[in-house]
């Protein structure tokens, strides 16, 4: 009883003792950690004079800014220290290894760690160029005792064989900044990278060549090629190579490639390269909203193309061309903007609010009329469309019908083709459409969570066995426990860096 009476007593005078160590609470901030100010930008040239253009865009500069996970780019030492022997290592050679990276910064998920690296992939002129990646760690992976038929890289050494995804991520940008490495929530979280370490996988998520790794060790720059399927086939295949190297005793040979969007492309890249040019350990390919016919899109776009397409691609050929003229593409205006998001590092929100005055398409302001007819974007628009060539399968594709970034009767379109081309032979393990109806860009990858969770556990869990079936599948997923107007469209929220306790109840 008396021990009762004393904690009792003592309570109160602990508390006055404590309370003067507690720190004082600030309320959730509604600014960022960036204060960029309108009137340290170059507008020179641009054609901008709207304050609420200028006032908008220093808005998403500073919002952009407020989720890098650390500070630019060009002062992390990781993305700007590069090995001497980057461009004459071997492709999927590693280069550099962050084991432990500090996810303080980051807005991942309790009990998950991440790892960074750098290693050596090729562009478009078949050159050897640096690439970054991260390496995400679940508490609880799936193992060889789930998957006993899973093996290692390197027999010579006792793995635990954990089952690894490679990721590919949406368009963020086409700058150095906008690699998902750098930025706080991996640029997909739930969506996918944080599903699948959830669900006990290893996910390498690739930034592509030019975003976080941006020079090669003499300072030449190396571009983003955006949406060419090639590229991002082999930052795919060279990074799960550089991982599993770097991580001889922790990762399985096996591997799925997963992407979405401008990363369904990569995706779906890979599945085309692993036809011609095999590698070992490939399991199959998931292929979410694709980017399989770009020449096809902006045919039927004709002078209405999104502004932002030609603009990034002005900087994007020089990837095959170094010395591409870009004022073939773009006015001088044009070039102006492009100068001004270059210099800021803009990435997707940036770079909507510098083009915002031309919502739809161009009428020749900032876009030379014609531009999307030149040989030069002809040719790279070549290595953008996959959809009419061989894959070596199996492959689960997935699509939603009110995509209003990749339509769905495109995808449709470059899946019957595919099928036609490769036939119901055994040189191949088939094709699973998944469309949703209803459901739209990202959010497809939210509504058919279930799908291609369940489809990896069987890539993964099939090692050794036969695969079963062939030719193509077509399912058609649509909303069954409430009407489809009752579910939630597109995403509504960001995360937010929680810098003190209550922020996260």
């Amino acid at each position: 009883m008396f021990s009762v009476i004393y904690a009792l007593l003592a309570f109160p005078l602990l508390t006055l003792t404590y309370a003067q160590q507690i720190p004082l609470l600030h309320p959730q901030p509604d600014t960022w950690n960036s204060t960029l100010n309108p009137a340290s930008l170059n507008f020179t040239n641009t054609g901008i004079t709207s304050s609420n253009q200028t006032a908008n865009l220093a808005l998403t500069l500073n919002f952009e800014r407020s989720n890098w996970a650390f500070s630019s780019i060009a002062l992390d030492d990781f993305y700007t220290s590069i090995p001497s022997n980057a461009t004459t290592l071997p492709p999927g050679s590693i280069l550099k290894v962050q084991a432990f990276t500090n996810t303080t910064t980051y807005t991942l998920p309790p009990n998950v760690a991440l790892s960074r690296i750098m290693y050596t992939t090729q562009n478009l002129r078949n050159e050897t160029v640096p690439a970054s990646a991260f390496v995400l760690w679940p508490f609880l992976p799936l193992s060889s005792a789930e998957y006993p038929g899973l093996s290692n890289p390197n027999p010579s050494i006792n793995s635990t064989k954990f089952p690894v995804v490679a990721w590919a991520h949406g368009t963020s940008g086409i700058f150095a900044e906008c690699g998902p490495s750098h930025i706080r929530n991996l640029w997909y979280q739930y969506s996918a990278p944080f599903t699948a370490a959830l669900a006990g996988y290893v996910v390498v998520g690739v930034d592509y060549q030019g975003l976080g790794v941006n020079t090669t060790s003499n300072g030449t720059g190396i571009p983003h090629p955006y949406l060419t399927v090639p590229a991002g086939a082999n930052d795919l295949i060279y990074a799960v190579q550089a991982a599993q190297a770097a991580f001889p005793s922790k990762l399985s040979k096996e591997f799925v490639v997963m992407g979405h969007s401008q990363g369904g492309g990569a995706a779906w890249g890979t599945a085309v390269r692993e036809a011609t040019n095999p590698t070992v350990g490939y399991l199959g390919t998931i292929a979410s909203s694709p980017t399989t016919n770009l020449t096809g899109e902006i045919a039927l776009h004709a002078d209405v193309v999104p502004p932002t397409l030609g603009f990034f691609w002005a900087e994007a050929i020089r990837t095959l061309y170094p010395n591409f003229n870009q004022s073939q593409i773009l006015t001088d205006e044009g070039l102006a903007r492009l100068r001004l998001a270059k210099e800021q590092g803009m990435c997707n929100s940036a770079v909507g609010a510098l083009l915002s005055d031309f919502p739809g398409s161009d009428n020749g302001t900032i876009l030379r009329k014609g531009w999307n007819t030149l040989p030069e974007i002809a040719k790279y628009l070549s290595l953008c469309d996959v959809g009419t060539q061989m894959i070596k399968g199996p492959m689960l594709m997935l699509q939603g019908t009110e995509d209003p970034a990749v339509p769905y009767l495109f995808t449709d379109a470059s899946v019957a083709t595919t099928c036609a081309a490769m036939g119901n032979g055994t040189r191949w393990s088939g094709i699973e459409y998944a469309r949703f109806e209803g459901v739209s860009h990202v959010p497809v990858l939210f509504a058919g969570q279930r799908v291609w969770l369940e489809w990896l556990a069987e890539r993964f869990g099939g090692v050794g066995k036969s695969e079963g079936g062939s030719g193509c599948v077509v399912r058609n997923y649509t909303s069954m426990a409430m009407p489809a107007a009752n579910y939630q469209k597109e995403l509504g929220y960001f995360l937010e860096l929680a810098t003190q306790a209550y922020q996260v109840a």
